[in-house]
């Protein structure tokens, strides 16, 4: 009888240590189901992640190299100007484009700047088609008149341009001030003008003349033209008396206006041909050599 409870009481003891050991194994298993659903969240927020590399591969920005190719702006070194006149050329050239050129033989610049000839024709006396032998080297034929177009004033730098004006004259063909004027919006002689006396905007007070550069009390020696101190023999805006000005193509000799133009290919007047048998060649100051219709040099 004891051994019988005995042996139904460890068959009651081995069931509930069986029973036990089961509800062990499910807890064991549901934490195994939880690490798994953590390692696949962990999984997710990576490949999150890795997508995220493709932003740096957007490298588009250091391909913008041309901003250092923009290198035109040093190619702007033919923006010199025509010119202004002065001893830049040669005797019988001038300016076109900035550069010395022989109008009466340029194919491209025939006769005057930018005027270029057709297909195989030549340009000769700054005709095209023209003959060369027409006018003398340098000289354009302009109606049948050969024409210095690099210092003459009644047709600088081409036959159809404008004269100069009386206060100008002609240098590399360009019409400027005349010698010992100045640009002062108009060509001035600030060496008496008592409005520009000295330089250009000086003007001498009430009652000054300007004599020389330099304001004062009266002109000396010299003769007075609105307070203007002025030499009567060689200005060209007083030649002989008060407001008698010279023609552009004069100039104010001994108190007269004569004519004159350059001496195309002489290099001195002692050998020079090219002036009429009754005009001399001078050496006119600022203007080089010259032919005068008058009786003599001065």
């Amino acid at each position: 009888m004891d051994r019988i409870c005995l042996t139904a009481l460890l068959a009651l003891l081995g069931t509930g240590c069986s029973c036990g050991s089961d509800e062990g194994d499910a807890g064991a298993d549901a934490d195994t189901d939880a690490d798994t659903d953590t390692d696949s969240d962990a999984d997710t927020d990576t490949d999150a992640d890795t997508d995220t590399d493709s932003d740096t591969e957007t490298g588009s920005g250091t391909d913008t190299d041309t901003g250092t190719e923009t290198s035109s702006g040093t190619d702007t070194g033919t923006d010199t100007d025509t010119g202004t006149g002065g001893d830049e050329c040669p005797a019988g050239q001038i300016l076109c484009d900035g550069a010395c050129t022989d109008v009466s033989t340029d194919e491209a610049n025939c006769g005057v700047c930018g005027n270029v000839c057709a297909g195989v024709e030549t340009c000769g006396s700054g005709v095209c088609g023209g003959a060369a032998d027409v006018c003398p080297d340098g000289m354009v034929d302009c109606g049948g008149e050969c024409r210095d177009v690099s210092a003459d004033p009644e047709f600088c730098g081409g036959c159809e341009t404008p004269d100069c004006q009386p206060d100008q004259f002609c240098s590399d063909g360009v019409c400027v001030c005349r010698p010992g004027l100045s640009d002062c919006g108009d060509c001035v002689d600030t060496q008496s003008d008592p409005d520009h006396c000295g330089g250009c905007d000086d003007g001498c007070g009430g009652g000054e003349v300007c004599a020389a550069g330099v304001c004062g009390a009266d002109c000396g020696a010299l003769d007075e033209c609105g307070g203007a101190c002025v030499d009567f023999e060689t200005d060209p805006f007083h030649c002989g008396d008060c407001g008698n000005d010279c023609a552009e193509d004069q100039v104010c000799t001994d108190g007269e206006c004569w004519d004159y133009e350059p001496a195309v290919g002489c290099d001195s007047c002692d050998a020079c041909d090219f002036c009429p048998g009754d005009e001399p060649c001078c050496n006119l100051t600022g203007y080089g050599l010259s032919c005068i219709e008058a009786d003599g040099c001065r």
